[in-house]
């Protein structure tokens, strides 16, 4: 069946569909990543969104569990140039077409990326539709116009506080969108992790009498949550933090920073920072479409990572307290590990709070 891509000034991109044919529509991003679409699309930060992947083949390993960094694909729809038929891995994975079709996800194959990948440098992240052949223009346009992503972060939060196993420190994660990934880094260093949805109050974070929180990443404007900030600021104030995409955004916002969308966003896993504190360059995972202006809150922040390409903040560190926050992903998935290390200092800052805690 053949399909197309159609923005709302009209401009289109043809191609084959794949997955379940379906109209969806929402904000079309593309990512740089040559391998690790499974993990892109079960990230709860593309929710609402519509992802192009800009390296031309796509699929060749095929789909597997435990590559996936939620339950399902949070993605609205995949856009690809050329999708492998058969994953040359063992263990009998699914194809991309299956795995789309497993989780009524529809998706374009044989679409010019390069040109559409141009059009979205060029013109900005836009809202687009994926229109199977035959669909009548109203049932389209009727999405084109419904698109709103306010909500997104209460479509992907935890309904219900859930804990993973651990005899360690006690980190609570809030979860704007949380992955896998960052549940696992946090694991894997003797934490005890307990994931809480989004409107949880202070009081009852409180109660879990956490030795740390990290607010996790997330899809939307973080400006369009500002009823998500009264806990941010509780946390600040009484708690080692670390923040990740939308919880950096939100910790600016607490704080009295403002935020601002980037034409196109960061999207990928070859991005270069430069961490101020080591003088040293790390290739990082990102996947953001807006960035923290820190100059109203410098006077207790200092800029810690420097986005290399063009100069956004992507770190921020309290000047005397344990608060850190990132833009980027150390936790990767998929992506460079380069940054993992940023984990082991605000691990480090929750065993010395669990440590006055117990004295």
């Amino acid at each position: 069946m053949r399909g197309a891509l159609i923005f709302r000034d009209g401009t289109r991109f043809d191609g084959r569909v794949m997955g379940t044919p379906k109209v969806v529509a929402g904000e079309v991003v593309f990512n740089t990543s040559m391998t690790g679409y499974q993990e892109i699309l079960t990230d709860p930060s593309y929710a609402g969104q519509l992802v192009v992947l800009t390296y031309p083949l796509i699929g060749n390993y095929g789909t597997f569990p435990e590559a996936a960094e939620s339950l399902f694909p949070w993605a609205e729809a995949l856009i690809v140039h050329r999708l492998s038929p058969t994953p040359s891995h063992p263990g009998n994975p699914w194809t991309v077409d299956r795995y789309l079709q497993a989780y009524t996800r529809p998706g374009l194959v044989d679409v010019d990326t390069r040109a559409l990948t141009r059009y979205l440098r060029e013109q900005g992240t836009q809202i687009a539709t994926v229109v199977p052949e035959g669909t009548p223009e109203d049932v389209w346009r009727s999405q084109l116009a419904a698109v709103d992503l306010k909500e997104s972060v209460y479509r992907v939060t935890t309904r219900q506080p859930f804990t993973v196993a651990g005899n360690g420190p006690r980190t609570v994660v809030v979860d704007y969108g949380a992955k896998n990934s960052i549940v696992k880094a946090l694991a894997d260093r003797g934490l005890q992790v307990t994931v809480v949805p989004a409107p949880t109050t202070p009081q009852e974070l409180d109660a879990l009498k956490p030795h740390g929180i990290v607010l996790s990443n997330g899809p939307g404007n973080p400006a369009d949550v500002p009823e998500l900030l009264p806990l941010v600021r509780h946390v600040l104030d009484h708690y080692p933090t670390f923040g990740i995409c939308l919880g950096h955004q939100l910790i600016g916002l607490a704080e009295g920073g403002t935020t601002y969308a980037l034409k196109f966003g960061h999207h990928g896993g070859n991005h270069p920072l430069r961490d101020e504190d080591t003088s040293k360059v790390v290739i990082t995972a990102q996947n953001h479409g807006y960035a923290v202006d820190p100059k109203p809150i410098l006077d207790r922040y200092r800029v810690r990572l420097v986005h290399l390409h063009d100069g956004t903040v992507e770190g921020l560190q309290h000047v005397e307290r344990p608060i850190l926050s990132v833009q980027h992903h150390p936790e990767a998935g998929p992506g460079p590990l380069d940054s993992v290390y940023l984990f082991d200092q605000f691990v480090d800052w929750v065993r010395e709070e669990a440590a006055r805690a117990e004295a």
